[in-house]
């Protein structure tokens, strides 16, 4: 694509990632902002927009975040929230309308007009249908356990257990793997999920979702997470900026934002920017416009 794209792969690591609300980074922050074309905001949702509870079906998303995330999309950016929940459990939610959505850890996405793109196989279906039904008969009695039975994965939860009964669910999530040698799992908050071995992940959701919306170096794109399964976005994105959200020891992310209020305000922040800058362009190509209508004048 001409122009480069914002999504060149590359392993990043960084080691201390900048405050996003330092204000030694606001003026540079600011110039970008400037020289965009376009602005592209994606977000994790659990963790990243909503805090994390104790139980996940009682997540939403608050009033004053979703306001926020409306004007984004309302102020002509590309808006997406990529999540490891399900497709139409993280669009419920969010409750946003004329915005993407990638679910299920970037195997399924869903542009603003509603189109469906999806990663998954009819046989990762069936075989996670069938370790969701095996784990959950493995697992019935541990207390604070919970299978999730995704489209094409399986998520053990033990945010709700002990420590001995998450040892123990641990083993039954090792013998699923055993059987099932076309697994893979992968670790989040106080769960564990049971993925198809092959690459896809929120990275593949990303990298699909910015060349569909043709994205160029000239976008400001940025991408907000807090958890592991977050990294894969961080360290191949190495344009766009990346902000690890929450404490982390280590990150590949090059910002990072203490608290979900902060990044609420990090993306008041940038609107507020962002609108200076179109009132100043918008100035700019009114006076040229008057300067060239002069010009011509002259000529008659």
């Amino acid at each position: 694509m001409g122009g480069g794209h914002p999504a060149e792969t590359g392993e990043v690591r960084v080691n201390a990632p900048r405050r996003v609300l330092d204000p030694r980074e606001a003026a540079r922050l600011r110039a970008r902002l400037l020289r965009a074309r376009r602005a592209i905001l994606l977000c994790d949702f659990d963790g990243t927009l909503t805090r994390l509870r104790r139980e996940p079906d009682a997540v939403r998303l608050g009033a004053g975040m979703r306001r926020v995330l409306e004007a984004w999309r309302n102020a002509g950016a590309v808006v997406g929230l990529v999540s490891g929940r399900e497709l139409a459990d993280v669009e419920a939610r969010a409750g946003i309308s004329g915005i993407w959505y990638a679910g299920g850890h970037g195997y399924d996405l869903r542009d603003p007009r509603g189109h469906v793109i999806s990663f998954a196989t009819a046989r990762d279906e069936e075989r996670a249908e069938r370790v969701a039904n095996w784990l959950a008969g493995r697992l019935r009695g541990i207390r604070g356990i919970k299978v999730e039975a995704k489209r094409a994965s399986v998520a053990v939860h033990y945010r709700q257990a002990s420590p001995a009964a998450a040892r123990r669910a641990e083993q039954v999530v090792r013998e699923a793997l055993a059987r099932e040698p076309k697994l893979q799992l992968m670790h989040g908050k106080r769960m564990w999920e049971l993925l198809p071995a092959r690459r896809v992940d929120k990275w593949t959701a990303v990298l699909r979702l910015l060349e569909k919306e043709r994205a160029r170096n000239s976008d400001f794109v940025a991408y907000l997470g807090d958890d592991v399964t977050d990294e894969t976005v961080f360290r191949r994105m190495r344009r766009g900026m990346t902000v690890r959200v929450g404490g982390c020891e280590k990150t590949a992310a090059r910002y990072r934002a203490e608290t979900i209020g902060e990044v609420k305000e990090f993306l008041r922040w940038c609107l507020r920017e962002r609108e200076g800058t179109e009132k100043i362009a918008h100035r700019a190509r009114r006076v040229g416009r008057r300067a060239r209508n002069r010009r011509a004048g002259a000529v008659r």
